[in-house]
């Protein structure tokens, strides 16, 4: 694979064709994305600086959070990583939108709506459920043919306003950094028509949020908070461009590991701003899925199955029939050979009929959860005693009907699996959306 020419170039890469790629389906629809060292702040082309290692780090963390994101079914551009500055990517024709998941009201957020600033600048309001924003991306105050003078109420020109309703048939815009109900919100320009459906909206909407959940909880696993994030999509509703140190606000017990510092202080960062590169860079090496498993265990053939497993990325589904009374030493042989293909863990679902022997010997023997689904307790309810009057040591939770044990599985292992964190915890903010 070779560069051809080059394609565009932007403050911080430039895009090449790509030439002689044997990928699957990237034959002439492909492009190469080389990060360049530069590093901006406040969309300001004189405060930009330069770092050797720039490109490297942001080359490294953009290849491994998409492969992350691939990993769990959110829909990428990206293709394999080139080199230590260069990626592969699909031709994109780009979306005019930035979108921004926040998880807490920072930065810009606290500007709009100075009502949620903390005390303590380290503990910010927290959002229980994610909060969502299009920013329409503009150049010096134009956008396309729509219109060239987009400016404050000073006359000042600015780039990529707030829209207020994204979802609407046509869009209010306001400036990025005054409050709505402040006369500076108001711009030069202040309606257009959508511009990209209501569809592409929701969609957006939709995979901006399970990315968010994905990361957060890779991120938290490593001790880490992830305070926002801003991407962009094209318009096959990929994520696309990058996604890096530039891309979010990340936290570590309240210090930041992002580009905050360099927007604070300047080229006096530098040094400092290329350590919290290089040490995100080195971090995301760690970001990845676990390998897991459910174990749907029967006392045998005759007990019923769920309908529907789910498929989650990580964890693998595991179908056993074999009695805990009939047959404990092969049943306890058995759990060793699980324990030993899955040393990261998972829950164990044991479904019996009568007398459920099954789960308090697993659950004595093993530092998996083990979960009993009474597979007879519609018809006899007094079988669930088998499975809650444990001796001590035999910790057997119980869980009906097995939808339930199932998410209750899923959230187990959603501790420590991005993916699964992210189905579940979608469901949960979808219920409670009327919580800021």
């Amino acid at each position: 694979m070779e560069k051809g020419r080059m394609i565009a170039e932007g403050k911080t890469k430039r895009i090449f064709e790509a030439i002689g790629t044997e990928d699957e389906g990237c034959v002439g629809e492909c492009v190469v994305v080389e990060n360049k060292s530069d590093i901006t702040a406040h969309d300001d082309p004189s405060l930009t600086r330069q770092f050797a290692a720039k490109a490297h780090y942001a080359t490294t963390t953009t290849c491994r959070i998409f492969e992350l994101l691939n990993a769990c079914y959110i829909p990428t551009a990206y293709q394999r990583q080139l080199s230590e500055t260069e990626f592969l990517m699909k031709r994109s024709e780009m979306v005019p939108l930035e979108v921004v998941a926040r998880r807490y009201a920072v930065g810009s957020y606290l500007k709009r709506h100075p009502e949620l600033t903390p005390a303590d600048p380290k503990k910010p309001h927290r959002f229980h459920r994610l909060e969502v924003e299009f920013f329409l991306k503009t150049t010096g105050g134009k956008f396309g043919d729509v219109f060239s003078d987009l400016a404050d109420k000073g006359g000042k020109k600015i780039d990529d306003p707030l829209i207020v309703n994204a979802k609407e048939d046509e869009w209010r815009l306001i400036h990025s950094k005054k409050p709505d109900w402040s006369e500076e919100s108001a711009l030069s320009v202040a309606q257009i028509p959508h511009q990209v459906g209501p569809e592409a909206i929701e969609k957006m909407d939709k995979i901006v949020r399970q990315l968010f959940l994905v990361l957060e909880k890779a991120w938290a696993n490593l001790g880490i908070d992830l305070i926002d994030i801003k991407v962009e999509f094209d318009s096959l509703m990929r994520v696309s461009d990058v996604v890096d140190n530039d891309s979010w606000r990340l936290w570590q017990n309240g210090e930041q590991l992002d580009k905050q510092v360099f927007r604070d202080k300047g080229g006096a960062a530098l040094d400092e701003i290329e350590k919290k590169y290089g040490q995100v860079a080195e971090l995301v090496n760690q970001l990845r899925l676990p390998k897991q498993a459910i174990v749907f265990w029967r006392g045998s053939d005759k007990d019923p199955l769920p309908d529907n497993f789910p498929a989650v990325p990580g964890i693998t589904i595991g179908k056993v029939a074999l009695s805990g009374h009939k047959g404990t030493f092969e049943a306890l042989k058995r759990l060793e050979r699980i324990f030993s293909e899955f040393p990261q863990g998972g829950v164990i679902i044991c479904s019996v009929g009568r007398s459920n022997g099954l789960g308090p010997i697993l659950a004595a023997h093993s530092v998996w959860p083990v979960i009993a689904c009474p597979a007879t307790l519609k018809e006899f309810p007094d079988d669930i005693w088998s499975s809650l009057r444990m001796p001590s040591g035999v910790p057997l939770l119980t869980a009906w009907p097995e939808a339930n044990a199932l998410d209750a599985a899923l959230g187990i292992l959603a501790q420590t699996n991005p993916a699964a964190y992210m189905e579940l915890q979608l469901k949960k903010e979808s219920f409670d959306n009327f919580i800021a």
